[in-house]
């Protein structure tokens, strides 16, 4: 079996607020966005390096997403944390932490409650 790249789907109840945070606080981006029809957007893409995030204008229902956390990969940790920190003040950031399995990691929760986790550096398995 041979499988394709995985596409997060992220609901946002506001799609355009949410892109446009993802631009400019986390530097994602460009996106592509359809209004099918509509003064809003419904669908979009936005990338992230070489990746691609899929977004929907819509709420998300009961179940969907609580437990997701998104990981993405920088080159340079410290550098990405304070440019995050200093695009918008008021976005919950943890410490950059030295994990016990190998990277380095700092998390930003964005307006809508999705959990963006940066690393520097790989996992590896336990020793013992």
């Amino acid at each position: 079996m041979a499988f394709g790249e995985v596409i997060p789907y992220l609901y946002y109840e506001d799609a355009d607020a949410a892109l446009d945070w993802l631009e400019r606080v986390l530097e994602f981006g460009p996106s592509t966005r359809w209004r099918l029809g509509g003064p809003s957007t419904k669908e979009a893409d936005i990338l992230v390096g070489d990746n691609r995030v899929s977004v929907t204008g819509r709420p998300p229902r009961i179940g969907q997403g609580a437990g997701a956390l998104l990981i993405v990969h920088v080159d340079d940790i410290v550098a990405y944390r304070a440019r995050v920190a200093e695009a918008d003040g008021n976005t919950p950031l943890s410490a950059v932490q030295q994990q016990p399995y190998g990277p380095l990691t700092f998390t930003v929760v964005d307006p809508w409650g999705y959990r963006w986790n940066f690393w520097q550096g790989e996992s590896y398995p336990p020793t013992d």
